[in-house]
């Protein structure tokens, strides 16, 4: 259990430091009303893919998590091969079909 503690602390850092980086972004967006030539006009792409590049990390970090620490265990612990299959094939839809 030591080991989720340790891993939800680095979650939410990383978490903060995203919400960071969106407020900052929010920010700019509301003190740019008049999109004046002196500012970059591609500082706000680089901005929210450095935000989606975060994002991505953590969700690659939590995975790397899930699957260490919780599934195989699970897969380890018990007798029913379906049951770890299911498990697995559940974990490999997300990562295919909910990252698109």
């Amino acid at each position: 259990m030591g080991e989720c503690n340790i891993e939800n602390k680095k979650l939410i850092h990383r978490i903060n430091r995203i919400e960071g980086q969106v407020k900052g972004l929010k920010s700019r967006l509301r003190g740019d009303s008049n999109c004046g030539d002196e500012q970059d006009p591609y500082e706000i792409i680089r901005q929210l893919r450095a935000i989606r590049g975060a994002v991505n990390g953590m969700i690659n970090s939590y995975i790397e998590h899930v699957s260490k620490e919780h599934l195989v265990k699970e897969i380890r612990s018990t007798d029913d091969e379906a049951l770890a299959l299911a498990k697995m094939d559940a974990l490999i839809d997300i990562i295919k079909y909910g990252m698109r």
